[in-house]
């Protein structure tokens, strides 16, 4: 009972930070684009690629980045914050169709997706903390879950859109719309606070 409660303490800042609510927003114009099979198979590989990078960095991401590489958090979070800014802009502005950008081939499509939608700098050093907080075995469990109950509330998404008739789904796309532009003014005004509070952590350190 003690580990499982342990793995729900850590799941849920995790899967909050992950927010699949927010990455079907993001993937709305990519869900428009392709077909229901193909989405899922782009979607999984994004989901595998974000897997093994969060597990890389939960088992070995406190030596590689702060020890070996000497990379402070701060600076992580800065480079994070600059990188969500410009897609908080680019979805204030240009609303789901911010992902017109992803037109690469499916082959790219997956990479394209998992960084910077799912892997970020406050994903990153989550896993470190997970990593860091936790056993291996509970560690691998909670990135796993998150992954994948993320992976679901995404692929339920473009589920229940591909079912609308064209009429309702043009009132969902106008929705979403909508709430992608909240969306970006929402991650615009978070990665203004990342940039502010790490360049703060940096001058202080001296």
């Amino acid at each position: 009972m003690n580990e499982l409660s342990k793995i729900l303490e850590a799941l849920l800042p995790f899967l909050a930070i992950l927010n699949p609510f927010a990455l079907c927003l993001y993937l709305a114009g990519v869900m428009e684009d392709l077909e229901t099979r193909e989405f899922v198979r782009v979607l999984a590989w994004s989901s595998i690629i974000a897997l093994i990078v969060f597990w890389i960095f939960a088992f070995s991401g406190e030596t590689l980045l702060i020890k070996i590489l000497r990379v402070r958090p701060a600076a992580l979070r800065i480079f994070g914050g600059v990188i969500f800014f410009v897609i908080g802009y680019n979805y204030a502005t240009r609303g789901y169709r911010a992902t017109e950008m992803l037109r690469g081939s499916l082959e790219q499509l997956p990479s394209e997706i998992a960084l910077p939608y799912m892997i970020g700098a406050g994903t990153i050093t989550q896993s470190i903390i997970i990593g860091k907080n936790n056993t291996l075995y509970e560690s691998t469990i909670v990135i796993f879950l998150s992954i994948l109950i993320s992976f679901f509330v995404v692929i339920s998404f473009k589920f229940i859109r591909d079912k609308l008739s064209s009429k309702k789904e043009g009132v969902f796309d106008r929705y979403v719309n909508i709430l992608s532009r909240i969306n970006g003014l929402i991650i615009g005004a978070i990665s203004t606070d990342m940039v502010v509070s790490g360049s703060r952590k940096l001058w202080l350190a001296g």
